[in-house]
Parts: structure tokens; C-alpha cells; sequence
């Protein structure tokens, strides 16, 4: 199966790099100039990586079209393009639905979009795909988690929670250097953090969401630390504000 990526953006090369280096991917992957510095680095990198300048050359030599561009690029880049019948169109734009993306790329007809994230480049995180390809399944579960959607309203609404990404690592992120100012050393110090927070997901994983209610109840004993700061973040109404603020992504999104 050859691939073309069109739009070599951060999440672009995440999904490459995983695909090779952890997915065992080791047919053509042809990428666009653009960006050209993502794009030069992944040729160096991975010897089955090709830059292309023409974007059109790109569908002509692959199996499957991944659309990496800007939201408001895409629908205008599709126009320029013409693909086959046989291929496969996938899409990682947000805001831009089947329905636009199918008009602009007949006859191809199967076209898919999908939610990848930076874990997927070490093998692991949920890539959400709708509608669900039998053909894509394969390879994409070697980088992480398929979740197959059943409509794009559902879709939008993971694509708002993957919001969360920028606020947990803040989250990592304060905790090591609350660490660093009462005198832990820095290595030390995100060592620390990062490990806690990798095991704490670990542990909740494919839980459901009142088993992981009870993970957190389960941390919990009266007067004690966990209480103190759970308190803490209730009674300043964070969860309440966070649910309000993914309301609000999911909404922008959607319109």
C-alpha cells in the first residue's frame, strides 16, 4: 500500500514517523515539499520516503491520499487535483466534512477523516476514523487505537475532546516545576512528573466512565492529600468550567 501526504505539518510527520518506525511501514511514503523542513528531515530519516513538488504526482503514484493542510486550504487544493477510483482519501483537517471533501475528489468515493495525535508517532494514542475502513484498520492500529465513528457529530465531538492535549501537558508540566522550586534537581523533577502521569493513564485505560470515577474515589481517604486538592479544584468549579469550555470547542467546530 503506497502512501501520499499532502501537507507535511506536525501531525503529518507524527503519523509518518509511527507508521515506519513503529508500524513496520516499508512501502513508498511520498510527502510534499511542504512544509520543507518537515518534509527534508523525514527523507533523511526513513530511506522509503519521497519529497514530491507536485502535489498532483503525488495522488498519481499512491494508493491512499492523506490531506494534511490547513482547513481552509483544503476544499481550495482538492480543485486542483484529480485522483482514481480505486484510491483512498483521508483526511486529517478539522471543520472540513465527508460531504465537501467527496464532491471536490470523484470518482474516488472512499474518503475517510481521521483524528490522529502526536503519541501516535510512539505507537500509542486513539485514532478516531469516520467512517470505518476495514482497508485503513490495519495499518493505522500499529500506531495506536482505531475507533471506529458511527456519524460526524460524533466525530466533532472527539475532535473537541482531543482539545485536552495543550492543558494535560500544562498539567506535567506544572507539577515539575513545583518540584524544581523546592529544590528538586530538573531531571529529577520531569522524570518524576512524567512517569506519574504515564502511570496514572495506564491504569485507567479502557475503563469505563464510572469505573474511572471510582479510580478517583478509590485515591481518596478523609483529610487526606488527594482530598485536599480534588477539594480544591471542585470548589473552584474547574471540571464544571472545563466541560463549558469543550461545549464551546465542540460548537465551533460543528458550525
Amino acid at each position: 500500500m503506497k502512501l501520499g501526504f499532502i501537507g507535511i505539518g506536525a501531525i503529518s510527520e507524527h503519523v509518518i514517523t509511527g507508521l515506519i518506525q513503529h508500524g513496520g511501514h516499508d512501502e513508498i511514503v511520498v510527502v510534499s515539499e511542504r512544509s520543507r523542513h518537515r518534509s527534508a528531515r523525514l527523507a533523511e530519516r526513513f530511506s522509503n520516503v519521497e519529497v514530491e513538488s507536485d502535489n498532483q504526482t503525488i495522488v498519481d503514484r499512491v494508493d491512499v491520499v492523506f490531506l494534511g493542510t490547513l482547513p481552509q486550504q483544503t476544499l481550495d487544493l482538492l480543485d486542483t487535483l484529480s485522483f482514481r477510483d480505486d484510491q483512498v482519501i483521508v483526511s486529517m483537517a478539522a471543520i472540513v466534512s465527508v460531504d465537501q471533501i467527496s464532491e471536490k475528489v470523484k470518482p474516488a468515493s472512499r474518503i475517510h477523516r481521521l483524528i490522529p495525535m502526536p503519541p501516535n508517532e510512539l505507537g500509542v494514542g486513539p485514532i478516531p476514523i469516520y467512517p470505518s475502513c476495514p482497508d485503513l484498520t490495519p495499518l493505522l492500529s500499529r500506531i495506536g487505537t482505531v475507533i471506529p465513528v458511527k456519524d460526524q457529530q460524533q466525530f466533532s465531538t472527539f475532535s473537541a475532546s482531543s482539545a485536552l492535549m495543550a492543558t494535560l501537558f500544562e498539567l506535567v508540566a506544572t507539577n515539575a516545576r513545583w518540584l524544581e522550586s523546592k529544590g528538586v534537581a530538573a531531571e529529577a523533577a520531569s522524570q518524576y512528573s512524567t512517569a506519574l502521569f504515564h502511570s496514572l493513564a495506564t491504569q485507567s485505560r479502557e475503563l469505563k466512565a464510572e469505573e474511572l470515577r471510582t479510580l478517583s474515589t478509590d485515591c481518596l481517604t478523609a483529610g487526606g492529600l488527594n482530598e485536599q486538592v480534588l477539594n480544591a479544584t471542585r470548589d473552584e468549579g474547574w471540571y464544571e468550567e472545563l466541560a463549558a469550555e469543550l461545549d464551546k470547542i465542540l460548537e465551533r467546530i460543528s458550525g
